[in-house]
């Protein structure tokens, strides 16, 4: 489930959003920087959390992003945000195929699913005609605000707003059409499964599991990030459907991830690139891939931030 909750994230940030007043903590997220001798380019590398709060970023985040000229996210979440047409689009993937609905999709747990999402105030009969998968979204924002965490203080919203007032390039490395595609690709076996999991499980196992997540995020703990990124909670069942659908959300998306990198270095280009922090520690991971490239990437937090001068490791 822990891993599943991590993609679902996603798209619920890029559904649903809302924002209140919180005071300010500061946070040291998974941050990496590596340098291209030959090219001089420069790329530093965050993992961003989709969900947060009024988080304060470490100098060293800041002072990268204020030296980088392109600034790279997987979607511009705050123009989709603006977007209304586009977003309609992209939800048009997340609709049922003709003929069906999400009471044959979520088959005989289908009432229960409805009368949990009556109790958590968030059913609406529109849903009705969108896959299991939105139905995970609208849980798992739930979940994040009754946690505490909500999208509009997720990363990519803080960076994103931040590098439109100073006018940085900003580019996708995906798109939203893309994302919700792939989402609606999840084989039905497993969106179900998403759903009736936190219903069956314990709502607060979930809040949990979220909250668990950030501080993990925000203290910059591999050993838990990576623990995290295990699949020892999927049912045997359902393995074989959850490793391709692994491939298609993490593998693959990683590669390319991992190639767009590899351009802004050979480029010479200075960028900022901010992606799911789990994308650095689900298999073959980001840094990995970079690794077989021949790069070396160092500690955010221990390197000489110049995009001039090669960074020395300093653990």
């Amino acid at each position: 489930m822990k891993k599943i909750l991590l993609s679902i994230l996603l798209i619920a940030a890029l559904l649903f959003s809302g924002c209140e007043a919180k005071p300010r903590e500061s946070v040291k997220p998974p941050f990496w920087a590596i340098c291209d001798e030959e090219s001089g380019g420069m790329v530093y590398m965050l993992g961003s959390m989709h969900v947060g709060s009024n988080a304060e970023y470490p100098e060293e985040v800041m002072n990268a992003f204020e030296e980088s000229d392109i600034i790279a996210c997987e979607v511009d979440t705050v123009e989709l945000s603006r977007d209304s047409g586009r977003l309609s689009e992209a939800m048009e993937f997340m609709k049922c195929p003709d003929g069906i609905n999400a009471a044959d999709c979520f088959g005989d747990s289908y009432e229960d699913i409805q009368d949990f999402f009556r109790e958590k105030g968030i059913y609406n009969s529109v849903y009705d005609d969108y896959l299991p998968t939105v139905w995970s979204s609208l849980l798992m924002s739930k979940a994040a605000r009754d946690a505490g965490y909500l999208s509009d203080y997720g990363t990519e919203t803080i960076f994103l707003n931040l590098a439109k007032r100073q006018k940085k390039q900003i580019l996708e490395i995906e798109s939203a059409e893309f994302q919700y595609a792939l989402n609606a690709s999840q084989p039905m076996v497993l969106q179900v499964y998403n759903v009736q999991s936190v219903i069956n499980e314990n709502y607060e196992s979930a809040l949990s599991q979220i909250q668990e997540l950030y501080r993990a995020w925000s203290s910059f703990d591999s050993e838990e990030l990576e623990r995290l990124c295990s699949n020892e909670n999927i049912p045997e069942e359902l393995s074989k459907e959850y490793a391709e659908f692994y491939q298609t959300m993490y593998a693959d998306r990683q590669e390319n991830m991992a190639e767009y990198i590899t351009k802004f270095l050979k480029d010479g280009e200075t960028a900022f690139v901010m992606v799911g922090a789990m994308h650095y520690y689900a298999e073959p991971d980001i840094l990995t891939l970079l690794g077989d490239e021949g790069y070396s990437v160092v500690n955010g937090y221990n390197t000489e931030f110049s995009a001039q001068n090669t960074p020395k490791q300093n653990f």
